[in-house]
């Protein structure tokens, strides 16, 4: 089937499936003959919904995004190189008083340092802002995907986000901004008022707020009036977090900051 062929592909980069190998099947709506109204309703769904942005993002999703990782996550070992865009973390990461490691575990997580990677959303470059979230932070238009203008760009929505988390010591700190940088602060803020509400600490992250993060996908959690943002699928930012702090301590027992 070519939809598995299509999908294949995005996993499977050597896989080549140009070659047509029989003419093109066709594919039909099956109503009974007495069901005019049915079938007029579905010829209708498949008009609207071919054409919908919602239609045309799943495509890139799932059939034109490719899954595979291009990239290692250290350049070289031996140069104490992660990425062609060192120079760039370590320029802006000490703006909002991060390590520049930790800056580029982020940006693997999001682009596997692909300055060109487009996701299914419509989010761009090496941190993966979205269009307005580009504009709002001052990347001109037609920038979104150089590599300074958005690395800058991600470092003041860092900045910004920071702020609301002010009452938390830093170190803690870094996992809330790291969260409300995959989820939307929404749900971060959601997610602590359910852990303070069920007795857990709510400024500390592992094992307290990134459970109540998880149990947003549950009705009896996210219907709870403490909850102002409503559902959510909790384990991308679950994991989310834990993959870019993992791959930080990797990074400082592996990379060594230079003078």
């Amino acid at each position: 089937d070519n939809d598995v062929a299509q999908l294949n592909t995005t996993y499977y980069s050597n896989l080549n499936i140009r070659l047509s190998i029989s003419f093109d099947q066709r594919a039909s709506w099956a109503v009974r003959k007495d069901c005019p109204q049915l079938a007029a309703a579905a010829n209708k769904w498949h008009e609207v919904n071919m054409t919908s942005p919602a239609y045309t993002a799943s495509m890139k999703r799932y059939f034109e995004i490719g899954k595979a990782v291009p990239h290692s996550p250290i350049l070289s070992l031996r140069e104490g190189k992660i990425s062609l865009y060192d120079d760039l973390f370590k320029k802006y990461a000490p703006e909002i008083n991060w390590d520049w490691r930790l800056l580029a575990s982020l940006a693997y997580t999001e682009s596997n340092f692909d300055s060109t990677a487009v996701s299914w959303a419509g989010a761009k470059g090496l941190m993966q802002l979205m269009p307005a979230t580009a504009r709002a932070m001052g990347v001109p238009e037609g920038k979104e995907q150089n590599p300074e203008e958005n690395i800058k760009a991600a470092v003041k929505y860092i900045g910004a986000t920071v702020k609301s988390f002010s009452k938390i010591p830093q170190e803690e700190r870094i996992n809330f901004v790291l969260a409300s940088y995959n989820s939307g602060i929404g749900h971060v803020l959601d997610a602590m008022a359910l852990a303070e509400k069920y007795g857990k600490n709510k400024y500390v992250w592992r094992d307290n707020v990134e459970n109540f993060i998880l149990l947003k996908s549950n009705e009896e959690y996210f219907t709870d009036p403490v909850c102002k943002n409503g559902y959510f699928r909790g384990i991308e930012t679950y994991n989310f977090v834990r993959d870019i702090t993992s791959r930080f301590e990797q990074y400082k027992k592996k990379i060594r900051i230079r003078d």
